[in-house]
Formats: C-alpha cells, structure tokens, sequence
C-alpha cells in the first residue's frame, strides 16, 4: 500500500475540535454489572476487542458514534463505539466542539486512527498514562480544506476502504 502524502494537511489540536470527558458508569463491581445475557456493551479498560469487556442489562449511559480510551492504560485503547454502551470508571469519551453534524462514522473511524498513531508515538504506558489533559493536548494532522478538517476526504477515504475489502472478501467467498 502507497503512502499517504500529507504534506499539504493542518495540524489541529485535539481541545480545538473536541471535549474529552468521563464516561457515566453505573457504579457496581463486575460481577453486578455483567451479565451473560447482557445485550448492552459495557467499554471498560481495555486494549481489546474493541474495549468491551462484556455485556450488561443496564441502560446504556453513553451515546454511540463517539471515540472512547481509558485513562488507566496505553493508547492502544483508543476506539471507535458505533453503538450506545454502558461506561465504565477511567474510560473516556471525545465529544466534538466543532462541527457535530460532520463528524460521522467514517470520519470519526479516521480521526480515531490517526489519534491513536499519533498517541503511541509518545510512548503512554501504564506509568506514563494516556490521560485527558495529554490527550487534549495532542496535535494531529489532518486532510484540511478551507481552514478545517477535509470531511469529503476523510469519508471517502474510509468508504474506499471498505469497498476494497468487501470486494476482496467476495472474491474469497468464490474460492
């Protein structure tokens, strides 16, 4: 795969284009808020899939189509939360400042990789944690057009992702 060339994208400060603010939890140990029949994930501390760390009966607490990393752990737990879920004690959520309606799936799925990159170049760990204020911190550079975030750009790219492996995938089904 070709690199991308970013030559001509902005920097822009995490704190220009987004809150960071902690999820609401529910306030039980595990053992009351899991369940194995739960149907609402449940974003906790983790580096792994996608941060849930199981399922619970309990109202969800948190909107969907947001970008979620514990403060407890490294900036490999930086994810994309496409559905409404529980929050969980040190797990936090990006809220856009700027420009809400424009950032959807795929542009969200796009900040949230470059974020994430950006992150583990700074080397956070379980000593030197990932917090808020370092999080809000962090310039990112993004495709820009007029001064602000290029929102075609970023659609497109993600979208043209997909399509690559859905194709890729149906050529495999015929195998």
């Amino acid at each position: 795969m070709s690199r991308l060339d970013i030559s001509a994208w902005k920097e822009f400060r995490v704190s220009e284009l987004f809150n960071i603010t902690p999820t609401s939890y529910h306030r039980l140990i595990n053992k009351d808020l899991l369940d194995d029949d739960g149907i609402n994930p449940v974003v906790v501390n983790s580096s792994y899939n996608n941060g849930i760390g199981g399922y619970s009966n309990y109202d969800c607490t948190e909107k969907g189509n947001t970008i979620t990393f514990s403060d407890t752990t490294t900036a490999d737990s930086i994810f994309y939360q496409p559905n409404d879920f529980v929050g969980y004690s040190h797990v936090q959520k990006l809220t856009p400042i700027l420009y809400q309606n424009k950032w959807v799936k795929n542009c969200l799925l796009f900040f949230m990789i470059v974020f994430r990159t950006k992150a583990k170049l700074m080397n956070f760990d379980y000593v030197n944690k990932f917090t808020r204020e370092n999080a809000l911190n962090l310039l990112v550079k993004l495709p820009a057009k007029d001064n602000e975030p290029d929102w075609e750009y970023m659609e497109d790219y993600v979208s043209n992702i997909f399509t690559n492996m859905n194709n890729n995938y149906n050529k495999l089904k015929v195998i």
